[in-house]
């Protein structure tokens, strides 16, 4: 698709060795303790910048979305910074996987109000192209599946770095080495997808997306069809690429413990809803989960280490 193509949203009815959890951060940003639940908080107060005067990499601002007259997003508004590592919880029909492929314009259907701003641009003046350099997207698992190898399918990502005519460089073949080795699929690199296991093409994905090295990389339930072993290996990667690599992970989870777990932020929606955005150190506060999941649930003391583990 040439550069300067886009799709405009508004208008057009539209990738271990250790027993203690990666991140352990007890807070993330210490300004971020004004949240969606009170509503009486003035609207983009959310998740106001550090003192350093940074600007959000993705902000959704009184963001709502709706297909064929039914509301699946309603006035969600939140900021995300460079670095942020945000878990985007919810129950089922919240509107969790539709606010992911909101932020990469991968909604054919629908309208929306509000905007998406990327990098201080509104995201439907970008080509796709362009889109695609800042912005990688890990699908669920399941669903139709590529005809090709997990090699062919991390070359494929790199189109946004490549031109029509000139193919792959150098560069491009290192940069999908590498992300095939970070996913642990050195040795299975020319298999084809559909020989897999659930588990390795979700892996196969989440390679295609670290070769497309972008700057942030949106992930619905990566792990879900993962087994224990390998769901903590996925945590130890994404950890090490937001840690050491700078990367902003925007990830939707129903494992209600993994933000407590990893830290950084939790975004809450329920009936499209955001009755919370801030960090996830506060969902072992009661309150905040019932309200979205309409539940009771209870908080219990880590038996390994430091902080609490939410039991329904």
């Amino acid at each position: 698709m040439p550069d300067d193509e886009h799709t405009d949203m508004s208008a057009n009815n539209p990738p271990a060795s250790s027993d203690r959890w990666p991140g352990d951060k007890d807070a993330h940003r210490g300004d971020n303790d004004a949240h969606r639940g009170d509503k009486d908080a003035p609207r983009g107060d959310n998740h106001a910048p550090g003192g350093d005067g940074a600007k959000p990499v993705l902000e959704a601002d009184h963001f709502s979305f709706s297909i064929e007259g039914k509301l699946i997003l309603d006035d969600v508004s939140c900021r995300i910074y460079a670095g942020d590592f945000v878990s985007v919880i919810g129950p089922n029909g919240a509107g969790k996987s539709t606010f992911l492929k909101c932020l990469l314009r991968l909604q054919e259907k629908g309208r929306s109000e509000g905007r998406i701003v990327l990098d201080g641009r509104d995201i439907n003046t970008y080509g796709q192209k362009q889109l695609a350099r800042v912005v990688s997207y890990v699908p669920q698992a399941g669903g139709w599946i590529p005809p090709f190898s997990v090699r062919e399918l991390a070359r494929l990502s790199r189109f946004p770095h490549v031109s029509a005519v000139a193919g792959l460089s150098r560069d491009d073949e290192l940069a999908v080495d590498k992300a095939l080795e970070l996913a642990g699929l050195g040795r299975l690199a020319g298999r084809s997808l559909k020989t897999l296991s659930g588990g390795e093409r979700q892996k196969a994905y989440l390679a295609a997306a670290l070769a497309q090295e972008g700057r942030v990389m949106l992930l619905d339930e990566p792990a879900a069809a993962l087994d224990p072993k390998h769901a903590f290996e996925l945590a130890v990667l994404l950890e090490k690429l937001n840690k050491e690599d700078n990367l902003t992970v925007i990830m939707v989870t129903h494992d209600l413990n993994h933000p407590l777990r990893t830290g950084g932020l939790a975004l809450v929606l329920s009936g499209g809803r955001e009755t919370y955005f801030g960090p996830s150190v506060e969902l072992q506060r009661e309150g905040i989960l019932e309200a979205a999941f309409d539940h009771k649930f209870l908080y219990l003391d880590h038996p390994s280490g430091p902080g609490r583990l939410v039991v329904a």
